[in-house]
């Protein structure tokens, strides 16, 4: 029996696929599933890729970190930029810039959530975490209404977000806020 060309065709591009399918690990998530921060690397200035000063690190840590005092916004502790410095400071980012989170803590969870806006001369710190404790998905805007890098166990990092509005932004942690955990973030 002779099966006309097309059949033939369309059945060897059909059994071509499903062999394709079939077998070995996809590496695409499933759908709903969520997606696993990166592994990444951070050079002395706190930048996360040595070839693009276009993503920043911000690291986060408790455990041995000296608060530090800002004139305009008080008390800061348990942020600062990069990933080696001790002492808790403001932070400065550009306009544009990818921001990954680093939780350098090594037996503390933080988060690092956005409580509201401040101003560049005041921070109305809420007398109470009002943020939230729920993971943001990668690149919102670290600006955005409930913004929060999730809960980040110790040496892991967040998903990368962005930094595109300029302002000043008041953030806190949702574990440690009542211990004084906060910082500013400056977007300019």
């Amino acid at each position: 029996m002779r099966f006309p060309l097309f059949v033939t065709t369309a059945s060897v591009l059909a059994v071509a696929l499903l062999a394709g399918c079939s077998g070995g690990a996809s590496s695409t998530p499933a759908i709903g599933a969520a997606a696993e921060p990166q592994s990444i690397a951070f050079n002395d200035d706190g930048f996360v890729d040595s070839a693009s000063a276009t993503t920043a690190a911000i690291g986060i840590n408790l455990s041995g970190e000296k608060s530090g005092n800002s004139k305009p916004y008080g008390k800061l502790l348990g942020y600062f930029p990069g990933t080696k410095i001790k002492t808790s400071q403001v932070v400065t980012l550009h306009s544009g810039q990818t921001v990954v989170f680093h939780n350098l803590d090594s037996s503390l969870t933080h988060t690092a959530s956005l409580l509201g806006d401040a101003s560049k001369s005041h921070a109305p710190w809420p007398t109470s975490f009002d943020g939230s404790e729920a993971q943001s998905p990668a690149k919102t805007d670290i600006s955005t209404t409930d913004f929060s890098t999730g809960p980040l166990s110790p040496h892991k990092n967040s998903l990368k977000y962005t930094a595109n509005v300029p302002g000043f932004y008041m953030f806190g942690c949702f574990f440690h806020y009542t211990f004084g955990m906060r910082d500013i973030i400056i977007v300019e």
